[in-house]
C-alpha cells in the first residue's frame, strides 16, 4: 500500500494530511515506553543509552498519529508521522508527515506565523479576534472593531519525503513546504517553497544550488522508488556503491523476483491510548 501526497509517494498507510495540530497528552509510564520499544520506536539511536523520557513526563501524540516500525525520534516531548528507517533530531510540528530513509538534524522548526502585508497595519489585531489585550483595550474603552480573518493559512504541514536530509537550524514557511524524495536542505536555509525531487537548496530564502546527480539518474532512481524496500534485503550492495551501479544491480534484482516491497508494522495513537490506565 502506499499514499501519494502533493506528488510524493509514501510506503506508509493511514497518513491524513491536515492543519490540524489536535493531539492527546499521554503519561510517560513504564507500559508507555514498553509498547514504544516493543513496536520497534526509537528514543536514543543506541538502547544501552536507555530512555531519554522518563516516567511523570508527558508525550504528545497527533490524533493521526502513524510512525513505522525502526523510526527513530531524538528529541522533545512530541511525536508526528514518519516512516522506516528516518530520524530527527527536532520536534516537528506534529501534523508533520515524514517518509522514509530520511534524516533531519537539530533544530528543525517551521515558522509561527505569517501576517497580511496589504492591511493598514501587520498587527494581528485586524483579524486577532481571541487576543485579551486587544478585546481588553476595546471594553474599556466600549469601542468595537470588525475582524477579518487572516487570508493566509498558516499551520500548514511539513510534508518531506523520502531519503531526504535537513540540515542544523533549517526553517520552513508557516504555510508547510513539501519537501521532494532525496531532497537535501543546507543547515541554516529558510524553505518558503517546494523543493524539487534530488534537489540540494540552501540560503535566504533557500533556492536551488544543485542537484545531486544527473537528471538521467535522477528519473531512473524516483522510477525504481527503492525507499519501498528494506535495505537489509539489498544483494551484493555496499554502503559506497556508484549510484548507477546501484540502480542496476536493484534493478536486476527485482526483475528476477528476488525483491518484495518492505512492509512494517506501523503505530498509531489507538495503539498507545491501551497504554493508559483507567481512571
Amino acid at each position: 500500500m502506499s499514499t501519494t501526497i502533493n506528488g510524493v509517494t509514501f510506503y506508509q498507510d493511514n497518513l491524513v494530511v491536515t492543519h490540524s495540530h489536535h493531539r492527546r497528552c499521554l503519561p510517560v509510564t513504564q507500559e508507555l515506553l514498553a509498547c514504544l520499544a516493543a513496536r520497534h520506536l526509537y528514543l536514543t539511536p543506541r538502547k544501552r543509552n536507555g530512555s531519554r523520557l522518563h516516567v511523570g513526563e508527558s508525550l504528545q501524540v497527533p490524533l493521526t498519529f502513524q510512525a513505522e516500525a525502526y523510526s527513530i525520534f531524538l528529541t522533545g516531548h512530541q511525536l508526528f508521522s514518519m516512516g522506516a528507517f528516518s530520524s530527527s533530531n527536532s520536534a516537528l510540528p506534529v501534523n508533520s508527515i515524514v517518509g522514509r530513509y530520511t534524516s533531519i538534524a537539530h533544530n528543525v522548526s517551521r515558522m509561527q506565523g505569517s501576517h497580511p502585508l496589504d492591511r493598514f497595519t501587520t498587527s494581528m489585531l485586524t483579524y486577532g479576534y481571541w487576543v485579551d489585550a486587544f478585546n481588553d483595550y476595546l471594553a474599556d474603552t466600549e469601542n468595537h472593531f470588525q475582524h477579518v480573518p487572516n487570508p493566509v493559512v498558516n499551520g500548514g504541514p511539513l510534508i518531506i519525503g523520502n531519503d531526504v536530509w535537513i540540515g542544523q537550524d533549517v526553517r520552513f514557511a508557516p504555510t508547510g513546504v513539501t519537501v521532494g524524495d532525496g531532497a537535501v536542505i543546507a543547515g541554516g536555509a529558510l524553505v518558503t517553497k517546494d523543493v524539487p525531487a534530488y534537489a540540494v537548496v540552501g540560503g535566504v530564502p533557500a533556492h536551488i544550488l544543485k542537484y545531486r546527480f544527473p537528471a538521467p539518474v535522477i528519473a531512473r532512481l524516483l522510477d525504481l522508488q527503492w525507499w519501498q524496500y528494506g535495505f537489509g534485503d539489498f544483494r551484493d550492495i555496499t554502503g559506497d556503491e556508484p549510484i548507477t551501479t546501484f540502480i542496476d544491480k536493484l534493478e536486476r534484482q527485482i526483475a528476477a523476483g528476488d525483491l518484495q516491497p518492505f512492509t512494517p508494522p506501523s503505530t498509531s495513537l489507538a495503539d498507545l491510548l491501551a497504554t493508559v490506565p483507567a481512571n
